[in-house]
């Protein structure tokens, strides 16, 4: 299911084969959840039925988790793991582009500590060639996103508009938020370069 939505081009990863085996083999039947409720259900299998687990597989199986819950929302079409032209050395988890012609830049963080730093100087740097962008960070860790809001409050970060707990309801206000803009792909300049691109049912056709 990951790889026919487009979620992923091949099954050779530990985390595609993880994501199947212990969370779901079709993301589709849990679209009646709310968004942060399939985050919970989604990560609460993964965590209590996965023998194995390291850093780099929670971070993907945290991003295809993210990706799934925007695809059940209709937020598409998503650029995954991209770039933005003129915006040098910034690589963003998921870029979406508005028919309004600004971007909104999605970081994934299973947890924070100092990377929300590196998040906030690719935010700056997407603001600064597209001074309309958003910028969300998006975590799994409810303590360390209060300590970065009050630094997004008190102006010691630039970049993070908002920092969003995945499990709790301000990720719902999120995709509520992203379900009032209409996305596109961006037109003949390439302003996104991305890894690859998820679209609806209607356009991998």
């Amino acid at each position: 299911m990951l790889k026919s939505k487009g979620i992923i081009k091949n099954r050779n990863g530990k985390a595609y084969r993880y994501f199947t085996d212990y969370i779901t083999n079709d993301f589709t039947t849990m679209a009646n959840l709310s968004s942060s409720e399939y985050v919970k259900a989604c990560w609460n299998r993964y965590q209590q039925n996965c023998p194995q687990k390291t850093n780099a597989v929670n971070g993907t199986i945290f991003e295809y988790i993210i990706e799934t819950a925007l695809y059940n929302r209709g937020i598409l079409p998503m650029f995954t793991q991209a770039s933005v032209a003129f915006v040098p050395n910034a690589n963003f988890d998921i870029l979406l582009y508005t028919d309004m012609n600004f971007p909104i830049g999605l970081s994934l963080k299973t947890s924070l500590r100092e990377r929300y730093k590196q998040a906030d100087l690719e935010a700056i740097a997407l603001k600064y060639v597209h001074r309309r962008a958003l910028n969300y960070l998006i975590t799994l860790s409810g303590d360390e996103a209060d300590n970065v809001k009050e630094k997004i409050s008190n102006g010691t970060l630039l970049g993070i508009n908002k920092v969003i707990t995945a499990d709790t309801v301000e990720f719902d206000d999120l995709c509520d938020e992203l379900s009032s803009y209409s996305f596109v792909e961006p037109g003949k300049i390439d302003i996104i370069e991305s890894g690859f691109v998820i679209k609806s049912d209607e356009e991998n056709l």
